[in-house]
């Protein structure tokens, strides 16, 4: 087991107690408020942008900060409303079906997570550039197996732009 393993470990164990704190409504209204935060963020960093920077071409690492300070906002917000809403509509109690509903979910997002990090040193990155950190991992191959079982179930026009891009930026 290397750094990587732990990291993953620590972060299921963590998302694991969160989301059986929460319980697993409150848990899935919050991811919902930042669904519904992203497209909201992308719209007012469209109206904002200009008017701060005075002309309508920005630079993108500007952008990139005022949309994600805009995003954050927005979801934690949106996601405090819905978890009230929760509150209100079935009350403070949490039952246990839905805590342990909730622990399964935060394993599922870390392992989405995991899954995805892998998948992007795999495709993404020449093997010489691997980080030193994924050598050695014992979750490196099943979480790659799995992300490969992911891209193989893609369709044929989004594998092809995948294989579009890495051929355009040379990887």
């Amino acid at each position: 087991m290397n750094s990587f393993d732990v990291v993953v470990y620590v972060g299921l164990i963590v998302a694991m107690v969160i989301g059986f704190r929460a319980g697993l409504l409150r848990s899935a209204v919050t991811i919902l408020g930042y669904l519904i935060a992203m497209p909201m963020a992308v719209w007012i960093t469209g109206l904002i942008a200009p008017q701060l920077s005075g002309s309508a071409s920005t630079p993108t690492t500007q952008n990139s900060l005022l949309f994600f300070a805009i995003f954050l906002v927005s979801g934690i917000v949106l996601g405090s409303l819905l978890r009230m809403a929760i509150n209100d509509i079935i009350g403070h109690e949490i039952g246990i079906g839905d805590r342990l509903g909730g622990a399964l979910l935060g394993a599922i997002r870390v392992g989405l997570i995991a899954v995805t990090l892998v998948l992007i040193f795999d495709q993404l990155v020449p093997a010489d550039r691997q980080p030193a950190y994924m050598t050695g991992s014992q979750l490196r191959p099943l979480l790659s197996l799995a992300g490969q079982k992911g891209v193989k179930s893609l369709p044929p026009d989004m594998t092809a732009t995948i294989e579009q891009w890495k051929r355009a930026h040379r990887l």
